[in-house]
């Protein structure tokens, strides 16, 4: 079977150029739908996008306000630690002046009575004591006693001068400088001392 054409050639570039046309129009219609498809889809994942990232914010912000929260409990324990510290410090260096008195009234002699004491735990020699007695022999009992003490040391004998009022009998005053060697003493040892009447009752 043979097929002949007898369209005219200008007939047949119509056709041809009818053809073109309608398979581009068709190519557009494909391509605006895949691009209103894509435009669809996108908007629906930008959505979901936008959940997710709204979902993370929230999970962050709550993050960093526990961070906060922990950053404000640790900054707390620092302050706490460092108060402790500091309290240990001071518990170290504390002095029982109770308790350092009354080893010094029990070191000192029946007939050693106190004039002035000055006491400063932060120089050196911590205590200057000035008292009197009627012998020296009571001054050096004295001091031993102050030597052979834990509480104190680097017992000094200063001076003495003997002063003689008339109708009175003859005292001996002194002047004694030590330290603290021990600033407490055990729980045992404590008392009351009277600074008005400060005298030993060995």
């Amino acid at each position: 079977m043979i097929n002949i054409n007898l369209l005219p050639p200008e007939l047949k570039l119509r056709r041809i150029e009818a053809k073109r046309n309608a398979s581009l129009i068709s190519v557009c219609i494909v391509l605006t739908i895949i691009v209103l498809a894509i435009g669809i889809i996108g908007r629906s994942f930008e959505a979901t996008i936008k959940d997710n990232l709204l979902v993370a914010k929230t999970e962050i912000e709550k993050n960093t306000s526990h961070l906060d929260e922990y950053k404000e409990l640790q900054e707390l324990a620092l302050l706490i630690n460092d108060r402790a510290l500091a309290t240990d410090e001071i518990n170290e260096t504390r002095v029982i002046w109770s308790q350092v008195i009354q080893e010094l009234a029990n070191c000192a002699p029946a007939d050693v009575q106190f004039n002035n004491l000055t006491a400063k735990a932060d120089k050196s020699p911590n205590f200057i004591l000035q008292g009197n007695t009627t012998t020296e022999r009571e001054i050096i009992k004295f001091k031993e006693k102050l030597e052979n003490s834990l509480v104190f040391k680097n017992v000094v004998f200063k001076s003495s001068s003997l002063k003689e009022e008339p109708g009175q009998p003859q005292k001996l005053n002194f002047t004694l400088e030590f330290e603290i060697e021990q600033r407490s003493l055990s729980s045992s040892v404590s008392g009351t001392i009277d600074f008005n009447a400060l005298k030993a009752t060995k």
